[in-house]
């Protein structure tokens, strides 16, 4: 019902507009210099069209300057997988190599002059962090990690689990985040894949029945032996859903279960690049992010941000260099360091990509976050309009979208599949090569989200174990489904550098290569 009331409503906007781009593909293309300019003349009236519409909802037109000099290795390419990637711009690039060629940097387990300025620059990176998120080093730890799956796998790890543990989460979650079970299940853990509706009706339930049987302090208050962890993504990768970020205080206060002290573990790597995290107001006991998906540059660096108190309550069992006051070679016997931050960075980190962050965050601090969520809503919500009212000749729809959308999509992502005009599928590998040699990134098949696969496409077990028989990786296109039945989708996203004519390029893409 809400997929066809978002038909109508779009429908009122664009309808006309698609209908005389769908005309203009069935006149006999203009001539060399002709149709260049006849495609200008489209590409204006789209774009006026555009900020007419949502312009003034937040599109930053600098961007479009910035994105010509910036990024000048993407010239006459479209990027739309800012999901599976944040761009790096020159002058970061730039910016960096300039800090190093000037300052000398060295391991920051020694004590001499190089070692204690990278001592320095880890300092500010923290502190960096810590305004970020809106947080304090009085309350929160930050960890370095190789990123986001490094802070999850550390989590699994470290988690305190014993036999009345449970670990619960959300159906549509990274691999990464599911993952963690293996670690729960080795101490005998129960674990649980819940649905959006299932977290709802639990927690209204248990909030009910605290409030009606006078519990509530009771429950705030009661300390329990077991510990138990519940992990959502702040946005999923899959569709871009942002999930409530009230359910952090919510399970924190009345649980998913009884007999059990729950934690949150929020995964926040794909909501950070697009949205502001307040962990003051949302205080999740653990979050993981990734810098190369804000920034693009460096990769192989993330953050696992831990609130102090759960940090003492994490059993760490491995202890690499930097991490100890001093150990025995003879003997089970080491002295851990105190502090979180140096207790679980294993070895030495990876201090140049951490100096290199200021850079990044510089970059996004001159639009600000709150600017750089309006920019890309703008632009997915007029992106989705536009492929929503898409129609072949006989009047099919040519997109099908997928997500649970309890609002117009306009998180950054769209996911979607091409329909033929009889309404099956055209196959979305297909989809992604012919985007690649029209100099389109984007991204095809399940984006590392099973759960999201299995709900929105009705994948069955059966199904999933039968074709990882013959692929070797998840992006392996062997067995793509039929028709009928995809088994994946394809996935724009779009990013703090994204422009209209980003927009207009792929409407164009789509409407050249699949209205009939």
């Amino acid at each position: 019902m809400l997929n066809k009331t978002i038909r109508i409503i779009s429908g009122v906007f664009f309808s006309l507009l698609i209908f005389n781009f769908v005309l203009a593909e069935r006149k006999p293309k203009a001539a060399g210099g002709d149709e260049k300019i006849e495609l200008e003349k489209e590409y204006v009236k789209l774009y006026q069209k555009f900020l007419n519409e949502e312009g003034n909802q937040g599109y930053n037109i600098d961007v479009e300057s910035i994105s010509n000099s910036e990024l000048g290795r993407f010239r006459g390419q479209t990027y739309l997988d800012y999901t599976g990637s944040g761009l790096y711009q020159k002058s970061q690039l730039e910016e960096i190599y300039n800090d190093f060629i000037k300052n000398a940097y060295g391991n920051a387990h020694s004590r001499n002059p190089s070692a204690e300025l990278t001592d320095k620059n880890l300092a500010e990176a923290r502190n960096l962090l810590y305004d970020f998120f809106n947080i304090s080093n009085s309350t929160h730890s930050i960890v370095f990690t190789g990123g986001a799956t490094g802070g999850l796998k550390l989590i699994g790890e470290d988690f305190p689990w014993t036999k009345g543990s449970k670990y619960y989460y959300l159906r549509i979650n990274h691999n990464s985040v599911l993952g963690i079970r293996e670690y729960a299940t080795l101490f005998g853990a129960e674990f649980k894949a819940l649905s959006y509706n299932d977290v709802e009706h639990i927690l209204s339930r248990r909030k009910k029945s605290a409030v009606n049987n006078h519990l509530v302090n009771d429950l705030l208050n009661h300390k329990y032996e077991d510990y138990c962890l519940f992990a959502f993504p702040g946005k999923d990768n899959f569709a871009g859903e942002k999930y409530p970020l009230s359910w952090i205080k919510d399970v924190q206060n009345y649980g998913l279960s009884d007999n059990c002290e729950w934690k949150v573990l929020l995964d926040a790597a794909a909501l950070v690049p697009t949205e502001r995290l307040d962990m003051d107001k949302h205080p999740a006991d653990f979050a993981v992010v990734s810098f190369y998906k804000l920034f693009g540059y460096p990769t192989g660096l993330g953050a696992l941000i831990i609130r102090t108190d759960d940090a003492l309550r994490l059993k760490k069992t491995y202890f690499g260099g930097g991490t100890v006051v001093m150990a025995s070679c003879d003997s089970r016997w080491c002295k851990m360091r105190e502090n979180p931050s140096a207790k679980f960075e294993d070895g030495t980190v990876s201090f140049l990509s951490i100096v290199s962050l200021k850079y990044g965050f510089k970059k996004l601090e001159y639009f600000g976050m709150d600017k750089i969520s309006k920019h890309v809503a703008s632009l997915t919500l007029f992106t989705f309009k536009l492929l929503s009212n898409m129609r072949h000749f006989s009047g099919t729809n040519v997109v099908q979208f997928y997500g649970m959308y309890h609002s117009l999509p306009n998180s950054g992502i769209i996911n979607f599949n091409i329909l033929y005009p009889d309404g099956t599928h055209v196959n979305y590998s297909q989809v992604e090569q012919l985007a690649s040699a029209n100099n389109i990134h984007l991204r095809a098949g399940c984006f590392c989200n099973p759960g999201a696969c299995q709900d929105f496409l009705g994948l069955t077990l059966t199904e999933i174990k039968t074709t990882s028989e013959i692929r070797e990786s998840c992006s392996d296109p062997s067995n793509n489904g039929n028709k009928n039945r995809p088994l994946g989708s394809v996935r724009i996203s779009f990013g703090y550098l994204s422009t209209f004519r980003d927009v207009y390029n792929f409407v164009r893409f789509i409407q050249n290569n699949f209205v009939h």
